[in-house]
């Protein structure tokens, strides 16, 4: 895709090689009309299609940056913090992979940053492991790109697997917003938006998870669409991952 945005695009996270959840958001994309992709980092882990969910973005010629399951394929050392769970995952993905598919996750950029106020990353503007949870959290996130990142307004992020998104406005206040459906991003307010993960979502709702954002008239709309949980599940199980992981995808958490 361009290095500019101009067209309305689709947002993604954490798709996690969840084959299904994936293919059912591409194919809601098509009914919309939409064509261009921006991937927030976390392509790998937990799901047992790696292979199929990197081609389809390799493919596409997918915008991607990285996330810390990626990173931990890359550079194993990273993943020395991940819990068991992870750990058995990416073991799962590194047999997965050719060096090619390696190669390619390892040239995923940290952050992005197009039409010079609109940043992309995984974790927070800080950090590919940083998590924005909370308002504190979040407004350590503003300040950062208030004192590093001038020109960005809009900070699209990653990595909790939750919908969010957090408004700072003119006097500097910082909140949540209570609209997770349309919304218009006016000019004099900062925005951290969160699309929810595709392939692993953690907010108590089992549908794939994304957004689409149109850069001219300035409005993100936050979708999400069903797909085939239980095809996901057996491979999960299949491949011989944890059990649980198959199990947290039909509760959505």
């Amino acid at each position: 895709m361009s290095q500019d945005l101009q067209n309305p695009v689709a947002i993604l996270s954490d798709i996690h090689g969840n084959l299904e959840a994936l293919e059912a958001v591409l194919d809601a994309m098509e009914s919309d009309g939409i064509k261009d992709i921006i991937h927030l980092g976390d392509l790998v882990g937990y799901n047992a299609n790696p292979v199929e969910c990197l081609q389809i973005l390799r493919q596409r010629h997918v915008l991607s940056v990285m996330g810390n399951h990626d990173l931990g394929i890359v550079d194993p050392t990273s993943s020395r913090g991940f819990n068991v769970l992870a750990h058995e995952a990416l073991r799962y993905v590194r047999e997965q992979l050719n060096p090619i598919d390696k190669e390619y996750l390892g040239n995923f950029p940290l952050t992005k940053i197009l039409n010079d106020r609109c940043m992309f990353c995984h974790g927070s503007p800080e950090s590919i492991d940083s998590y924005i949870l909370d308002v504190f959290q979040a407004k350590r996130a503003f300040n950062l790109m208030l004192k590093k990142f001038a020109s960005v307004d809009v900070c699209f992020y990653g990595h909790t697997h939750i919908q969010k998104l957090w408004i700072r406005d003119q006097r500097g206040k910082v909140t949540a917003s209570s609209v997770y459906s349309s919304m218009i991003l006016e000019s004099d307010a900062m925005y951290l938006i969160n699309p929810g993960s595709v392939g692993q979502p953690r907010q108590h709702d089992n549908r794939a998870h994304y957004l689409v954002f149109d850069p001219e008239r300035r409005i993100v709309h936050f979708k999400a669409v069903p797909y085939d949980i239980e095809k996901a599940q057996k491979k999960i199980l299949k491949a011989q991952l944890p059990e649980y992981l198959a199990l947290r995808l039909k509760e959505g958490i």
